[in-house]
């Protein structure tokens, strides 16, 4: 725990209660809600409790004490604090399942994910989709299309929606009527998140890049807008997401592509090879760059980026259809 102290009135560790004196519930109870860090939700005004002061002993030996003194349920509850308390100062991917808070323009969304491994990345929050989300009720101002005007009531795709931030936000803040879309081992959850927050226009649909549904679950070249985040984590994702893109966007002039991801260079073969791919038939309509946090207190260097169609793209499917 080598964090810089903010402020926040935590007590030192040699001022906690020892054992051997038999605090009572209540006193346990709250210290451990002072010791508690809420979610990080990289919001500016967000104040979070951090200290240089060590509890890990007091809190393993808290864990480790039968606490005879306490009734079985107090006790229960007393190790199961202590042990989250070391499980979110121990980093994000140790921690227990969580429910966090984004603002986004000025409404709360309240996301619930479950404990994260390696394997699960969809059951994470990750600050580029935050990023994005804040620049939703702007694109208007930075593109001439008519489906990113606050009045469209358009019909937009979102790919990889992990938790839910992005298409969610796009619920909030525009008139769109979005479709929600992940890897069925993920849209359970996304599900859940996309019930408590948005009570009409949005639905979660199961989408596997390898295996795309039947066209009456989910049309080709329906919707007017496909929004995404942080799409790129494996060699093969720049041409699956490409190949989302044009199979998903309609051919008018007006849609568009919004995008953006991190700038990591643990991917920037990934990002370099999906902005070749997407060439081919897209061109940048308009883009930029910002610098956002996400977990494990990391600073992250995003890009985003509008596309459209390019016209060879929409001539040349005009001139198939003839």
């Amino acid at each position: 725990m080598d964090e810089e102290d903010d402020g926040e009135n935590l007590p030192h560790p040699l001022d906690l209660p020892s054992l051997s004196s038999k605090p009572s519930y209540s006193i346990l109870f709250s210290i451990l809600e002072k010791l508690t860090p809420p979610p990080p939700s990289w919001t500016i005004n967000q104040i979070t409790p951090r200290t240089q002061h060590n509890y890990t002993p007091w809190l393993t030996r808290l864990i480790a004490s039968p606490m005879p003194w306490l009734t079985p349920s107090e006790n229960e509850n007393i190790v199961s604090m202590a042990s989250n308390i070391l499980a979110l100062r121990a980093g994000r991917t140790a921690a227990p399942d969580m429910t966090r808070i984004f603002t986004v323009d000025d409404h709360e969304i309240t996301l619930f994910e479950p404990s994260w491994t390696g394997d699960s990345i969809g059951h994470k929050t990750w600050g580029a989709s935050l990023l994005l989300a804040r620049h939703l009720s702007s694109l208007h101002k930075l593109s001439t299309s008519s489906y990113l005007l606050p009045t469209s009531t358009g019909k937009c795709l979102g790919l990889g929606e992990g938790t839910g931030l992005l298409g969610i936000a796009a619920v909030k803040v525009t008139s769109w009527t979005v479709t929600l879309t992940d890897l069925p081992c993920i849209t359970g959850n996304l599900r859940r998140n996309v019930k408590f927050n948005c009570s009409e226009r949005a639905v979660v649909k199961d989408l596997d890049w390898m295996h795309p549904p039947d066209e009456e679950d989910i049309a080709s070249g329906f919707f007017d807008v496909i929004i995404g985040s942080d799409l790129f984590y494996d060699p093969h994702h720049p041409k699956m997401v490409v190949t989302m893109l044009e199979r998903y966007l309609k051919k008018d002039c007006d849609s568009r592509v919004v995008i953006g991801y991190p700038l990591r260079t643990s991917h920037s073969a990934e990002v370099s090879d999906f902005e070749q791919r997407s060439a081919k038939s897209f061109e940048i309509e308009c883009s930029g760059k910002e610098i956002g946090m996400d977990d494990w207190d990391t600073e992250i260097h995003c890009r985003w980026l509008i596309y459209k169609w390019k016209d060879d793209a929409i001539s040349g499917e005009a001139q198939e259809s003839l």
